[in-house]
């Protein structure tokens, strides 16, 4: 079903149910109105008559009885009975309408003065008239016809309005349901226009402050976010393009040349060397690829564990070292270091290795003596790690260092693919934790913190 169709069903049930307890009570109330009203005119004619019978001395049964056939304001199918203290009936108005009075019900009326009573379509009243001399009990029952037609009628009449009221809520909730969802609709055909190739489009936020309005600026968020997505994507393949295309190419030439005629074999050797240097590029390349992907995977679960930081980083230092011999990583702790649950982290000892031999890397790569110093300061809820190597880097640069294949241009003459500094990102990401580049005219500085624990 609809949300239209839904809202206008639950609107028009609610009104409805509304409608309908409002006049059952109007029912209700007008029922014992009309009931009350008939039993204050059965009273008042038993009060009259035994009045009249007790207290007028020239009016005995016989004459209150011609009294009452010529009364014109007489009930349907009405009677007037009365009980002297014995319980013998002195007079009854009309004789072809029988009530069963019993004793019992006699002198409940005369212990509490008035009672009421129903017998079938009769409503009947039974009070006790007392003077000096006489003590007698008038019982005065009718059928109420006006009253039930009155009812009648109010009930048709209220059925007839409910139908109606029924109709109207529909349709009336049936055209707030569709106005009300109008914007609704209008995002969805936005929505409807949106492809890969304009996913830069917004959708138009007509009320910012109420729910459509919110839905569509967060719709509008995830727009954005898939628009970065993209962009990274189109810039990923782009880039892995052009970085494989170049080894390839280098390999392939150098085979075409080595075929063109007959080596020696120490040019032989020479060409597979280089090849095989090649290849190692590539798989260099692969291998941080790979590594990049696993990082940047939101559905793959990583296993976090205490992690010693002075030794993840001084296994860091060696594997670098053995790659490049000409490198030199020094390792600098705080003097505040006072124990050694201060080196200790909650992450992963392997991503976290290899966060620290890019940056290693990075900064032996791109300083002029090769060097790179770490230095860890201690906080108080996070440990912070300092990679300093005597490189320049220029503002704009600084800005765009983490992006996936960004390279400066002042670095074209050094080997690299600009994927390193942002695999290191996502790591330090993954494990709570920030990072940023600061450069001047004599060092850069990269600083990452790492909180003492990292939610998982």
């Amino acid at each position: 079903m609809q949300i239209r169709a839904r809202l206008t069903l639950q609107f028009t049930l609610l009104v409805s149910v509304i409608v309908l307890a409002i006049f059952v009570v109007i029912y209700w109330l007008r029922n014992n109105y009309i009931e009350e009203e008939f039993y204050k005119r059965l009273t008042q004619k038993a009060s009259t008559s035994a009045e009249l019978l007790v207290s007028v001395k020239e009016v005995n049964a016989k004459l209150l009885k011609k009294i009452q056939k010529v009364n014109n304001d007489v009930l349907p199918r009405e009677n007037l009975i009365i009980y002297d203290y014995k319980n013998v009936k002195v007079l009854s108005a009309n004789d072809t309408i029988r009530f069963k009075i019993t004793p019992e019900m006699l002198n409940q009326v005369r212990k509490q003065h008035y009672a009421r009573f129903k017998q079938g379509e009769f409503k009947i009243v039974g009070m006790l008239y007392t003077d000096r001399f006489n003590r007698v009990v008038t019982v005065a029952g009718a059928e109420d016809r006006a009253g039930k037609k009155d009812l009648e009628n109010l009930k048709n009449t209220m059925i007839s309005l409910f139908l109606i009221v029924l109709v109207l809520v529909s349709l009336v909730g049936w055209y707030f349901a569709v106005r009300a969802l109008a914007p609704i609709s209008e995002v969805i055909q936005q929505v409807q226009t949106i492809y890969p190739q304009n996913v830069n489009q917004r959708l138009t936020i007509q009320n910012p402050k109420d729910e459509i309005g919110r839905l569509t600026a967060t719709f509008n968020e995830l727009l954005e976010r898939i628009a970065e997505v993209f962009r990274l994507q189109n810039l990923f393949v782009s880039n892995v393009s052009h970085e494989m295309k170049n080894p390839l190419m280098k390999i392939g030439s150098q085979i075409d040349v080595a075929l063109l005629k007959s080596r020696t074999p120490e040019e032989y050797l020479n060409t597979l060397r280089s090849v095989r240097q090649d290849i190692r590029e590539l798989g260099q390349l692969s291998n941080t690829l790979l590594e990049l992907a696993k990082v940047s995977d939101l559905n793959h679960k990583l296993m976090y564990d205490e992690v010693r930081l002075d030794e993840t980083i001084w296994e860091a230092g060696d594997l670098l070292l053995q790659a490049e011999q000409n490198y030199q990583v020094q390792v600098d702790f705080a003097d505040d270091l006072e124990e050694d649950t201060q080196l200790v982290v909650k992450g992963n000892a392997q991503l976290l290795k290899t966060a620290f031999v890019n940056l290693m890397e990075n900064g032996c790569k791109f300083s002029e003596n090769h060097s790179v110093k770490v230095r860890l300061n201690f906080l108080k809820d996070h440990i912070e790690v300092q990679f300093i190597n005597t490189g320049k880097m220029e503002k704009v640069d600084m800005d765009l260092v983490f992006e996936p294949f960004y390279r400066s241009q002042n670095t074209a003459n050094i080997k690299g693919y600009g994927v390193g500094l942002s695999l290191v990102s996502r790591i330090v990401k993954l494990h709570g934790g920030n990072i940023k580049v600061d450069s001047d005219h004599v060092q850069t500085i990269f600083t990452l913190w790492l909180p003492y624990s990292v939610g998982v």
